[in-house]
């Protein structure tokens, strides 16, 4: 609408024109003692601009308590649009719709259009009215007034919100008012979008990208914050979804995501209102649960109920993917770093035992947790040594046909100089924990192509088998290490198979086919390791050139007594002949055992029955025999 100047000159109802000389000077300096003090308002106000780090509420309370009050008026209510709905929202308030704190009595909604707060939003310009009684739009909130004014705050040409005055005397509100109401506006919009923007900056630095939840270091800060509050209750739930590499690479990078959001959403939808929900990895989360912990047990078997139920959508409709999670008091770790790492013991150990539970954190975990990383930092002390006691054993494959040797598998032996003989599993796991199993590979490498170049002539047709780890896979340089070693001990690469696991392969596909394909390029052989008890062996085998494969020893073990897993076995051994594969028998140990295999055209066997692993010294004694 178009604002008069009438409204500035026009005497308000009631008043008696002034006469020449009655006062009129004393009320104009009144006047324009008012104006000065709104400049000053709007001055104070101003330097505020700056204040970005502020919330939103907390800007429009400042304009409507601080701004607002000292002009002078009754009353001033701010609105918002939501922009989720699209309508305005009381927000803020100063006069009767507040008169406790930041409380507003009866906030209500207004439609684009609706009042003349709507009006003024859906025009995008101020409006003001001299009698609201004369104005149909005018609506009633906590009481009736008789002028209006709605100034819209326009951040970019568009509206996100209204400030809206009333007055109980009719044509209070002047041009002067409009004025001063544009003027505060805009600042109000400037300061909105710079806090809006601040809390944009903070939540790309602090939250997940893809599933909206607290990211990996605001986790960590959380929780650290958490730990130094004195008598804090509650516990630390890490959460894993069991074979998403698989389930990743089958469905593809969007399928994937859309897995992960459902499993956000499941966590955040099925933990009670105080629970910290973050994802700190690829596809694991972790909770920080305010309860004693015996309800966050509980809790945390929900949760794995709640994500194993039937996903929904196009890509992933039906599937059903398992998670598996660790958990720990708060008082299991001093730091957040120390409290995790008890939690990822835990889940480690709800992985090994079969995964699809949750394993809590005890006195006997944090017993192997320090064991482990005392054999961590001995490692690296034997591996930098050189010592004599961490080396390479051979264990014989030999050919099922006439039990002549064919080869090796390289073990990694540790006889620690205290502890005595430590398992390969506890001191390997230990140093892919810690990082040392790249130190660890290349150590025991190198004593086994040592041990083959020494056997001269009568090793020259012996094929060695060395295990390689994911995470020597995925790391840059190991190929040419690898090839550099051979060299050095001027081993043909032919003489060497690379044996590998599925969970090898998984980790990072790309890199995997890279470097094996690299591998075989090269010469060297490529075995799959374990073979029947990964989760698609038979895809497996199509995508990589194999050149064998070896039967785990859960097949054998009972193959003279199990017909199922004779069944297994004999089909495996047919499927590689058919592919071309040398096909190798693991955990041989009787008679009987290695009758059967014969029988079914096993080529390779290797186990307990022709020879456990030995030291290299003993291992040529078998050459000669």
């Amino acid at each position: 609408m178009i604002l008069s100047e009438r409204l500035v000159s026009e005497p308000r109802p009631g008043a008696a024109a002034p006469a020449r000389g009655d006062g009129r000077g004393a009320r104009s300096v009144t006047e324009l003692e008012q104006k000065i003090r709104d400049l000053e308002v709007l001055q104070a106000f101003s330097a505020t601009l700056l204040h970005y780090k502020d919330d939103v509420d907390d800007i429009l309370w400042d304009v409507a308590r601080q701004a607002v009050a000292k002009l002078g008026l009754e009353d001033c209510v701010i609105y918002l649009i939501d922009e989720s709905k699209g309508d305005l929202v009381q927000r803020a308030a100063y006069g009767p719709k507040n008169p406790r704190a930041r409380d507003i009595l009866n906030p209500i909604r207004l439609r684009p259009g609706q009042g003349i707060v709507g009006s003024c939003a859906a025009e995008s310009a101020p409006i003001c009215i001299g009698d609201t009684r004369l104005d149909p739009r005018y609506v009633e909130d906590d009481e009736a007034r008789l002028s209006e004014l709605a100034v819209p705050i326009l951040h970019d040409g568009r509206v996100i919100g209204v400030i809206d005055s009333e007055h109980s005397e009719p044509a209070f509100f002047t041009l002067w008012h409009v004025g001063i109401f544009t003027t505060l506006a805009a600042m109000t919009a400037s300061r909105i979008a710079a806090a809006r923007l601040e809390q944009k900056r903070i939540e790309l630095a602090t939250r997940d990208h893809l599933t909206g939840l607290m990211n990996r270091a605001e986790f960590f800060r959380v929780l650290e914050a958490r730990l130094g509050r004195v008598g804090s209750e509650g516990a630390v739930l890490l959460v894993n979804l069991d074979h998403f590499g698989v389930v990743n690479e089958w469905l593809g990078p969007s399928g994937g995501d859309h897995i992960l959001q459902a499993a956000a959403q499941r966590l955040r939808s099925a933990s009670p209102v105080d629970t910290v929900v973050a994802r700190i990895g690829g596809d694991e989360f972790a909770l920080v649960l305010s309860m004693d912990f015996s309800a966050a047990e509980s809790l945390g078997r929900q949760l794995l109920t709640v994500l194993a139920q039937p996903y929904s959508g196009m890509e992933i409709e039906g599937l059903k993917l398992a998670a598996s999670a660790g958990i720990a008091a708060l008082g299991a770790g001093e730091t957040a770093a120390g409290l995790m790492q008890c939690a990822a013991l835990a889940l480690r150990e709800a992985k090994q035992s079969g995964r699809g539970r949750l394993q809590a954190h005890d006195a006997g975990l944090a017993r192997r947790l320090l064991r482990e990383q005392r054999l961590a930092r001995d490692l690296a002390r034997e591996i930098a040594a050189d010592a004599e006691g961490l080396g390479a054993h051979f264990q014989p494959i030999v050919r099922v046909a006439d039990v002549s040797l064919a080869g090796a598998e390289v073990l990694a032996r540790w006889q620690h100089p205290e502890l005595g003989p430590v398992g390969p599993q506890e001191f390997v796991s230990a140093a892919e924990h810690s990082g040392h199993i790249h130190e660890l590979g290349r150590h025991i490498y190198r004593r086994a192509f040592r041990s083959l170049a020494s056997w001269g002539p009568a090793a020259s047709t012996l094929v060695l088998n060395i295990n390689v780890s994911p995470l020597q896979i995925q790391r840059d340089g190991f190929l040419e290490q690898m090839l550099a070693m051979l060299d050095e001990f001027r081993i043909a690469p032919a003489r060497i198979a690379c044996e590998v696991t599925e969970s090898t392969l998984l980790a990072d596909e790309e890199q995997s086919s890279r470097v094996l394909g690299s591998l075989l390029e090269r010469g060297l052989k490529l075995v799959l390791d374990d073979f029947g008890t990964g989760y698609a062996s038979l895809s497996t085998l199509t995508r990589y050139p194999f050149s064998g494969v070896k039967i785990d020893r859960s097949f054998v073990r009972h193959i003279d007594r199990d017909r199922r897993r004779r069944a297994v076995v004999r089909s495996v051994i047919s499927m590689s002949n058919d592919l071309g594969l040398s096909c190798t028998a693991e955990g041989i140990e009787t008679e009987a055992q290695l009758d059967i295999l014969r029988g079914l055209g096993c080529g390779l066997g290797q186990g307990w029955l022709f020879s456990a692993a030995v030291p290299a010294e003993s291992f040529r004694t078998l050459i000669d025999a």
